[in-house]
């Protein structure tokens, strides 16, 4: 394996029907023991100071064989493993002054196994038990047939799992190695003037825009993550003035299992795998542009003072970052070359004379995207703002590498130049809804 490659691994999920009571006690039983370990194993390898878990399972091996003398002694290594993982993880979050404790804490956990102590049939799962092999149906979906049958992703010979309600979720992961240099270096026959196309794409907080150089052609896909950031943060506050008004704040099980059901996370989560799907498709046949966005830069946008309250919360929860990382790993996973590029001042001068855009229509995205039109006092050229960064995005890839400079755009000063808008839907959409031409 080349030093420059790449693994992409993505988790798959696998989960069993209603097991029967007696499986469940055996794989309780393991459960149960394997956390132990994994706690003893971490306060062990805390008081030593050392975070090997060679180390470790050397001292620990023979007091944990004595204690669970029915348990395959592989679970002993994982979980040892696990504990050194975890502890490393620990450190470097308390070395970057993040750690919510000053100690590890082991709140949950799934057992690990090795090659020796799981199976994968097409029937289901067997796992080696103190009692034996037992054997436990499994339902396969599509997301799992589609990495299995592809032929460039692998499945590990490791695996995860865990009990909860009754049944058996597995998790399994696929690797696939790709050159990164390779990806973003584009060759010669895939930069412009080549046969393939330029794509530049702006990321911004409510919409993803990309903006195809060859045909001068614009998509702007609508993801209203501000709406989702605010609706979830007003839900906060009202389940905090409802709950801490009855019973307090300390100690509350109430205000803490009713926040516990917010999933925020994984609503954004949504939005971000499905544009990240969309956007690699329109882009498969070109080189991909976007901009090298530096961590903590909406910090520096809050510190110019723009933004206060409840907007500074919006901007900072609006995981742009995380929307071009999707985008990216997608793009990786395709095989689509990408480039980087200084988003110095993209969205804010004119594709065509470099002049300073003025503002015509209000900035504001609090309640969900709107077009925010600017015009270049000099040439005319009128615009949204969101379109014109990926249009100079791409007009710097071609700069940079093509030493040459941009023709005019397609239909550029033609008020009627094609614009389509698309919305991500959540839910049982799965795909955006595409409107027709937007005339600007």
């Amino acid at each position: 394996m080349s030093k420059r490659s790449k693994t992409l691994e993505k988790a798959v999920v696998l989960v069993s029907p209603p097991l029967a009571r007696r499986k469940l006690e055996v794989l309780g039983y393991i459960y149960r023991a394997y956390g132990e370990i994994l706690v003893e194993s971490l306060e062990y390898m805390l008081s030593k100071g050392t975070t090997s878990w060679m180390k470790a399972r050397k001292e620990l091996y023979k007091v944990f064989r004595e204690r669970y003398r029915e348990l395959p002694s592989h679970y002993i290594h994982e979980a040892v493993r696990d504990a050194s993982q975890r502890l490393k993880s620990f450190l470097k979050l308390k070395k970057r002054g993040v750690a919510k404790t000053d100690r590890p804490v082991v709140k949950k956990w799934s057992v690990g196994c090795d090659d020796q102590l799981w199976r994968l049939s097409l029937s289901g799962i067997e796992v080696a038990t103190h009692r034996g092999w037992i054997g436990i149906p499994l339902r396969f979906h599509k997301l799992f047939w589609k990495y299995w049958n592809s032929g460039e992703w692998a499945m590990r010979s490791s695996a995860r799992w865990r009990v909860s309600r009754g049944r058996l979720y597995l998790y399994v992961v696929f690797s696939k190695t790709v050159d990164p240099e390779a990806v973003a270096n584009p060759t010669n026959e895939n930069r412009v003037g080549g046969s393939g196309k330029v794509y530049g794409i702006d990321v911004n907080e409510n919409n993803v825009t990309i903006y195809d150089h060859q045909n001068g052609r614009a998509i702007t896909i609508v993801t209203n993550l501000s709406k989702i950031v605010l609706g979830y943060a007003y839900r906060r506050q009202r389940l905090q003035e409802k709950w801490s008004g009855l019973y307090g704040v300390k100690g509350n099980r109430r205000l803490v299992s009713s926040l516990k059901k917010l999933r925020e996370k994984w609503a954004k989560r949504d939005v971000k795998l499905k544009l990240a799907k969309v956007v690699a498709e329109i882009v498969r046949d070109g080189v991909v542009v976007l901009e090298k966005l530096p961590k903590g830069f909406q910090d520096k946008v809050l510190e110019r003072g723009r933004l206060k309250g409840i907007d500074a919360h919006r901007l900072k929860q609006a995981s742009i970052r995380g929307v071009q990382r999707a985008i990216i790993e997608k793009l990786e996973e395709n095989g689509t070359p990408y480039v980087l590029v200084d988003p110095r001042g993209t969205s804010s001068k004119c594709p065509i004379c470099d002049s300073k855009l003025v503002p015509v229509t209000g900035n504001a995205q609090r309640n969900g995207w709107r077009p925010r039109l600017v015009k270049c006092p000099v040439c005319g050229f009128t615009h949204d703002r969101d379109v014109v960064g990926a249009m100079n995005i791409a007009r710097r890839y071609i700069l940079d590498v093509g030493g040459r400079a941009v023709g005019l755009p397609k239909g550029a000063h033609d008020h009627r130049a094609e614009w389509l808008v698309a919305t991500v839907k959540r839910g049982a959409e799965a795909q955006p809804v595409l409107a027709g031409p937007t005339t600007t």
